[in-house]
This record gives C-alpha cells, structure tokens and sequence, in this order.
C-alpha cells in the first residue's frame, strides 16, 4: 500500500469516528456535523479544483486541531455570504509538527451553514507565519 494511500486511510478512521460523535461549538451555540462534505472538500474528491497531494496531507494532519478549534473557540473570526450560503470562520494560533519540529501555525477552520440552519465542518486550512527580524 502506497504511503499516501496509508495516510489516507488512517485520517478516514479518525474522520468517520469524529462524524459518530460530532462536536459543540461555543463560539456558534450549537452542535457542528461532520459529513462527506467537509471530508470530500479537504481530500479533493469533488469540485473543478483538485488539490495537490502535499496540500491534502497538511489538511488532513490539521483534522484533530480543527476538532480542538471547533470545541473551544469562543470568538467566530469572519462570516461570509456567498449566494445564499454562510460560511463561518473560526481561527487559532496551535503548534504544528513540521519536517519534525513544532512550528506556531494560524489554523482557520471553516464551516458552512446547510439549507436546514445546521451548520456543518467544511475545511481546515494553516498559515505560515513570517519570520519577522531574522
């Protein structure tokens, strides 16, 4: 089995437990879903833009930081209105492991709101953050 297809499949078992179990955000009062949706965004499956291999990866390891933004994040960053869907943002500075060393990354985590007002997990995404005086 290729290493990516590994990686994938792990990242699924941690997707589909969090999907039985869902998750509360105080920052919107109200249970978040985690659905095909999100899980089709971040892995490229569907939609005119396929993401890089690299890119999925990253996504994928930030899914239990977007979990712990999703739980504790009080404050909603940005709202969106694009047609007729909202997209919410919450926001958090985490350590990330990278090329093994912990880095301080801005992770965004992005959610959506249905046609039914439930709102559901759409995407993670992180930031590098420049290196300023150095």
């Amino acid at each position: 089995m290729r290493k990516q297809d590994q990686i994938r499949d792990t990242v699924w078992k941690y997707y589909n437990k969090w999907r039985k179990t869902q998750s509360y955000s105080p920052a919107l009062k109200t249970e978040i879903k985690i659905s095909l949706k999100g899980w089709r965004h971040i892995s490229g499956a569907t939609g005119n833009k396929k993401r890089a291999l690299s890119d999925i990866t990253r996504r994928f390891k930030l899914l239990p930081k977007a979990k712990e933004i999703i739980e504790t994040s009080t404050t909603i960053q940005n709202v969106t209105q694009k047609g007729k869907r909202t997209f919410y943002a919450l926001e958090a500075m985490v350590m990330v492991k990278e090329n093994n060393k912990k880095a301080l990354r801005k992770v965004r985590v992005i959610l959506i709101e249905d046609i039914r007002g439930n709102k559901v997990f759409y995407s993670v995404m992180d930031k590098k953050q420049k290196n300023r005086g150095k």
